[in-house]
């Protein structure tokens, strides 16, 4: 009976022991962490105009409301209902976020996978999808494979010509389809988290207005003063769009960072392996999640070198 408690509670710990399933966790955090802070930045913005009102109720007669809490609570009574949906709409977000640091590490994940397969069948061919990100080391991986399968089934390696279109690359190039994909589903999530926000303090104004009109004996006067108080309301819907938006395109860009630059240094090294540098490696310095997968490519490429009969490159 323990051990079907202690199985899960040992799986939990290795979730967050192992680099790449912590940048899944980290990713998500992000994601969630971004609409979570600017949603509590904008309610204290609308706090305050609460408490504007509140001055304003005051000194128009408030009827009946000796206490603060009591306003408050009427205002805020919508937004305390929709308060576990507000939890759950993160949380769900987070989990969003998980999926976005999956499909980032997919392409590294599916690499090492097949040296891991490679290792025990010569005849095993790296496959691509249509929908594989960082096309430019998907390709060349599908290339560089190939390359070693049918260098393993002669029995000999040997130097290969580089494509013109490989050969020509020295610096990480920006895969555009990859952030069209990636930018597009970060804008649904940035559109999403902007219209919970919208909808939340929406109806903290919508209160105001009610408790404005049956309570205040000076309607005309309350009319004019929340009239002129919609600005504030617009400019905040508005800082949350901005913020919002700009965060996620931010987020967006480091993300991509993150995995860019280990993109290219695999790149580099398939490439200089096939230009006869039977001993060059993947060594990434910055980028622990991804080590696992490079440590499986490095380990294919040891036995290439140990078991092959290598020829000399020419010149």
């Amino acid at each position: 009976m323990n051990n079907i408690f202690i199985r899960p509670r040992e799986e939990l710990k290795r979730v967050f022991k192992t680099e790449d399933t912590r940048f899944l966790i980290y990713t998500g955090l992000k994601v969630s962490g971004i609409s979570f802070i600017i949603n509590l930045f904008i309610y204290s913005a609308l706090f305050q105009v609460m408490r504007l009102n509140y001055a304003f109720f005051k000194a128009h007669g408030f009827p009946d409301m000796q206490d603060e809490s009591v306003f408050y609570n009427y205002l805020l009574s919508e937004a305390a209902d929709n308060l576990t949906i507000f939890f759950l709409f993160h949380i769900f977000l987070f989990f969003i976020g998980t999926y976005v640091g999956w499909l980032i590490l997919r392409p590294f994940r599916m690499m090492g996978e097949y040296c891991v397969e490679a290792l025990e069948n010569p005849n095993a061919v790296f496959k691509v999808d249509e929908f594989s990100t960082y096309k430019l080391l998907i390709r060349f991986s599908e290339f560089f494979f190939e390359y070693l399968r049918e260098s393993r089934l002669k029995g000999a390696i040997s130097t290969n010509s580089i494509p013109p279109q490989y050969s020509r690359i020295h610096k990480p190039i920006a895969d555009k389809i990859f952030m069209l994909h990636f930018g597009l589903l970060l804008i649904i999530i940035a559109i999403c988290s902007n219209v919970f926000l919208i909808e939340n303090a929406s109806a903290i104004y919508q209160n105001m207005i009610e408790l404005a009109t049956k309570t205040l004996t000076s309607s005309k006067e309350a009319n004019r003063f929340f009239g002129h108080q919609m600005f504030i309301m617009d400019d905040i819907v508005t800082l949350s769009i901005v913020l919002i938006t700009f965060s996620y395109l931010a987020l967006g860009f480091h993300l991509y960072e993150k995995v860019s630059g280990a993109a290219f240094g695999i790149f580099s090294t398939m490439r200089s392996f096939m230009k006869g540098n039977y001993f060059s490696r993947v060594h990434l310095l910055g980028y622990a999640y991804l080590r696992d997968y490079t440590r499986k490519l490095n380990k294919y490429l040891d036995y290439i070198e140990n078991n092959l009969v290598k020829e000399k490159p020419k010149g």
